[in-house]
This record gives C-alpha cells, sequence and structure tokens, in this order.
C-alpha cells in the first residue's frame, strides 16, 4: 500500500458521500494500482459522478432546461449544486461525448456497413455572425457522424470535412443537401458521380426565404425603428406595479383574447389588468411559431397581427361614453400607443406585402405536403407519407393558380419562384440538375426514374449498394 486519499462523491443513487480510496504500488514495476469501482463512478478529480453529468447533459441540450430548473430538480433528489457548476457539468458532458464518439468510429462504420451502406445528410447552421456548425449524419440510422465549426459555408472550407468523413466511413450511398452553392461544389469534387439529393425542406426553405427575406426584413426594421416593443414593456411593467399580481386573472384573460371571445364586462371591472394582459398576450409570439424557424415561423409578423387585434378590442370603447372614465386611462393609454402602430404608413406597407406572400407560401407548402402552416413538429417534421403523383399534380396545380392570378403573375419575386418549380417532362425540377427528397430519407427522385417512397427500408433489407442504384 503506497497511500490513501479522501474526496466527496455525488451520484444520482446514493447522494453525496465521501471515499477512502486505498492506492497500492507495485515496486518491482513502479504501477500503480487505484480504484477501478471508483473509476466507474466519477471521473479523475471531480465530485459529480458521470450519472450526474448525463443527467446534466440530457436537461441541458436534450430537454432545454434552464440552469435554475436543473438545480432545483437536482435538489429534489438530495444533490446540492450551483447554476455555476451545472455549466460546467455542461462542457464537460460534450466533451465526454466526443471522446466517446471518436472512440466509436470503426463500430459505427462496421454496423452501417451491415446496413448496407449509408446516406449522408448534411447541414449547416448559424445564429447571427456567429460560426457555421456543419454536420454530417446517417440518414437510415440517424446517427451523427462528424461535425466542424466552419467562418462560412463556402467549397473550399467543406471539402476537408468531407473528406474527413469519407476517410473514416467510406463512401456514402448517396447524398442529401441544401442547394447552396458551396456545398455543391464541395460534394462534386469529394464524392463524385455519387447520387446527390436536395432535401426536399430545405428546397422549400430557401424558396421561402426567396419570397419572403425582403419584406420580413423590412417590418422587423420597422417595428424596430417605432419602438413599440420597450414602450409595451414600460407600460405593463408601471401596471404590474400598480395593481400588483394576479396570474389566474391573467390566464383566464389571455384565452379569451386568444379565442376572440373577450367579454366586454371585464373591461369594466378590472380595465388596468385587462391593458396589462393585452399586452403580454401581443408579446407571446413564440407560442405560435411550429419549430420550423424562418420563414416558416414570423414572430414580427405574428406581432403585429396581435396588436391589430387588441387595437380592434379597445376601439369600440374610445367611441363610447366611457372615454372620459378616469378608470379606463390604462386601456386608452394602451390604444394610443398602438395607434402609433396602426397608422404608420410603411409598416403597414410590409405587413401588407408579407401577408400576400404568405398566403402564397403557405399553398405551396401544403402543394409539397411538408412543414405544413398547422404541423406541430418542427423540425421533425418528415413531411406526410404522400404519392409522388398526388404532390406533382398539387405542385402544378399551385403553378397554374399563380400563373394565372394577376395579382401574382407580373411580379419578379413570384416569377422567381416559378423558375425554381420550372417543369421539365412529367415532373419539376429545381434549376440545378439535381433529385429532391424529404428530409427523412432517401424517398422520391422528380428526375426520370423515380424513387418510391419506401426506398429507404427497401435499401435497408438489401443491405447492398445495389439496393440505392436499382433505384436509380
Amino acid at each position: 500500500m503506497l497511500k490513501t486519499r479522501e474526496k466527496k462523491v455525488v451520484t444520482l443513487d446514493i447522494g453525496a458521500f465521501r471515499v477512502k480510496e486505498i492506492i497500492w504500488h507495485r515496486p518491482e514495476d513502479k504501477v500503480l494500482y487505484a480504484s477501478q469501482e471508483l473509476k466507474a463512478l466519477t471521473p479523475y478529480r471531480c465530485t459529480f459522478g458521470y450519472d450526474v453529468i448525463v443527467y446534466v447533459g440530457y436537461a441541458l441540450f436534450v430537454h432545454s432546461w434552464s440552469d435554475r430548473e436543473i438545480t432545483k430538480a437536482l435538489a429534489q433528489r438530495n444533490i446540492s449544486i450551483s447554476d455555476r457548476e451545472i455549466s460546467f457539468l455542461g462542457k464537460k458532458f460534450v466533451t465526454y461525448l466526443a471522446m466517446a464518439h471518436r472512440e466509436s468510429r470503426q463500430q459505427i462504420r462496421r454496423a452501417m456497413a451491415v446496413r448496407g451502406g449509408y446516406i449522408l445528410h448534411l447541414d449547416g447552421t448559424c445564429e447571427g455572425d456567429s460560426p457555421h456548425l456543419c454536420s454530417g449524419l446517417d440518414g437510415m440510422t440517424e446517427i451523427v457522424l462528424d461535425n466542424v465549426k466552419l467562418p462560412s459555408e463556402k467549397a473550399e472550407l467543406l471539402v476537408p470535412f468531407l473528406r474527413q468523413i469519407k476517410q473514416q466511413y467510406g463512401d456514402p450511398l448517396a447524398l442529401v443537401h441544401d442547394m447552396g452553392k458551396g456545398i455543391l461544389l464541395a460534394v462534386g469534387e469529394v464524392f463524385p458521380g455519387k447520387p446527390d439529393f436536395i432535401c426536399h425542406f430545405h428546397f422549400l426553405r430557401d424558396i421561402g426565404k426567396d419570397l419572403l427575406e425582403d419584406p420580413y426584413q423590412r417590418l422587423r426594421n420597422r417595428i424596430q425603428k417605432l419602438n413599440i416593443r420597450t414602450l409595451l414593456r414600460q407600460k405593463a411593467k408601471a401596471l404590474e406595479k400598480a395593481m400588483g399580481a394576479n396570474d389566474k386573472a391573467v390566464q383566464a384573460l389571455k384565452a379569451g383574447v386568444q379565442e376572440g371571445k373577450m367579454e366586454f364586462s371585464s373591461f369594466h371591472r378590472m380595465p388596468a389588468l385587462v391593458a396589462f394582459t393585452m399586452i403580454h398576450w401581443a408579446f407571446d409570439t413564440l407560442g405560435q411559431g411550429k419549430g420550423y424557424g424562418f420563414p416558416f415561423d414570423l414572430p414580427p409578423l405574428v406581432f403585429y397581427q396581435r396588436l391589430q387585434r387588441v387595437y380592434s378590442f379597445i376601439e369600440p370603447l374610445r367611441h363610447s361614453f366611457l372615454h372620459r372614465n378616469k378608470s379606463y386611462r390604462p386601456l386608452f393609454q394602451l390604444f394610443r400607443l398602438i395607434n402609433r402602430v396602426m397608422e404608420d404608413f410603411p409598416l403597414s406597407k410590409s405587413v401588407a406585402q408579407m401577408e400576400e406572400r404568405v398566403e402564397v407560401f403557405e399553398k405551396l407548402r401544403r402543394a409539397l405536403r411538408i412543414a405544413l402552416p398547422e404541423g406541430k413538429k418542427g423540425l421533425n417534421d418528415d413531411g406526410e407519407d404522400t404519392d409522388i403523383k398526388t404532390i406533382k399534380e398539387k405542385v402544378e396545380a399551385f403553378r397554374e393558380q399563380i400563373r394565372t392570378d394577376s395579382r401574382f403573375s407580373g411580379k419578379d419575386p413570384y416569377r422567381k419562384m416559378m423558375n425554381r418549380l420550372t417543369p421539365i417532362g412529367k415532373s419539376f425540377l429545381p434549376t440545378r440538375s439535381l433529385w429532391i427528397l424529404p428530409r427523412a430519407g432517401c424517398s422520391f427522385s422528380l428526375s426520370a426514374p423515380t424513387i418510391p417512397w419506401n426506398a429507404s427500408s427497401e435499401i435497408l433489407r438489401e443491405g447492398t449498394e445495389k439496393g440505392v442504384a436499382r433505384y436509380l
């Protein structure tokens, strides 16, 4: 025995306890022997066990809990931990996960080989001017193969990343990605001759961005310039301070505003609370999003439309005898704030243009049967199980409707959209001669031979590259 050492250990099953570890030493080969049981419980020089680290990682990155929520949840299991430690364990979880993934690459490659290969899905995401997080995953097993942070999605930056995936996992059966110029060039260089598909969801998203980007930016910028959000927050804070909190009443009133069934008796009994509730309801635009992101979710437009509804609720009161009643002052003050927004001509013009284009885009979403306006699956939406013939018919009907409608046919944004849906033979294709696929994987082709919707499962059953080749 060389020495003993003590440390505090915290695990989910046991909670906090102290451990005395005996370190053994063999003089002949100068090897130290520590406790293997302790190594299995907790990392070296770490108080919290692996199970706590995994719990924190899942809470942060899968369930999107805040540090404070995780702290409270662990406290109920008699584990005392600070918000700062939660953040540190979250970083440790990501580090261990990355290490485990690297050590498992050969196992992943063998598992995919048993299934007949893999279909490489490529995508990148970023927020504002932050670096792009580019990821590659197998579309059949949904295993993330690799990812990297890059300054942009330029071809010269993507090529080394794709070559690394090729070196680690071999050539894919096919590739699925968006229509970005950089990724198209990089894929052509690293995987020449491989079946190359455009993701159905990304194809739709790119069309939506082209159609909605300009009016969306004008709408958002105009709302910011009017400073209405700041003014409303100040008003809500002043009202809350004056009347105190009444959560149950606020929730009940919110439901009434949402359903368009606001009882006017509520205006008479508690006008200050009604004004406070309406402000909060106007700001609650995140709940209206479906988790798809832009251009499918449009918070600034929803915010404006909610202000319109609040305006319509209060306006009748101003034309009644109540406009001189001082107790209704909070409602009339709110009305005056919103009135500035409603009477702003540049904003009204942007909203009208935005609503017209949203109407067209939602029709295309329904024709393509993915990311439907009423959908609630967000980025997990794989589209409806609809046959390609039906989709073609719906898209052709959509094109004919836009072509013959005088509101749309002569406008440049709609002409560009129609060019992306140019018919070729009996099918439609984007301007680049590639295939289009739903997000879920290898399901159908819009060029010449058609891949059935169940192609992925048949390829898995066949277990060979012929499974893809047979459909192409």
